[in-house]
């Protein structure tokens, strides 16, 4: 399956997360996000096997655009529309500190989210890196063996020659 297909099924879900959203049925929208993350895990497999760079690059920005629209998404099924009565209130009160709370578990959340995008690009470097490995190692060997093949052609032309 190309990535554009993925793209276009994640198209889809997210078209129907938004509607699940808009009527207020929770339940179909955590199942359409959480197919949402599947289709996004299998893109992440896919650009783990791609060679150019160029491509490669696209392939992440697109990847990223998505992992923001599904955790705002997320967000947005845990937080409701912002318009909760935990969201009013006098400053100082407990709204207030549940406010708080919420902004330092935002703010770690986001770390943590900005360092598994910088291991996804270390991984998928290590990927590339391994396959020049192998096909370095290959192609060391097939030098190696018409080493092999031209050593013994010059014996047999040194004994021709002395005989």
């Amino acid at each position: 399956m190309a990535l554009a297909d993925y793209y276009e099924d994640l198209d889809e879900v997210l078209k129907e997360i938004k509607d699940l959203q808009a009527k207020g049925d929770s339940s179909g929208t955590d199942d359409k996000l959480e197919e949402a993350e599947e289709i996004l895990g299998d893109i992440e497999i896919q650009m783990a096997s791609i060679l150019d760079q160029k491509e490669k690059k696209e392939a992440q920005s697109n990847y990223a655009k998505y992992k923001r629209k599904i955790d705002s998404l997320k967000r947005k099924a845990l937080l409701g529309d912002g318009n909760s009565q935990a969201a009013a209130g006098p400053p100082g009160s407990g709204a207030d500190k549940s406010r708080q709370g919420l902004d330092k578990l935002n703010q770690g959340r986001d770390m943590l989210m900005g360092t598994e995008e910088v291991g996804q690009k270390i991984l998928s470097d290590l990927a590339v890196q391994k396959e020049t490995i192998k096909r370095s190692t290959q192609t060391m060997k097939d030098t190696n063996s018409e080493l092999s093949v031209a050593q013994k052609l010059a014996n047999k032309m040194s004994r021709w020659w002395r005989a």
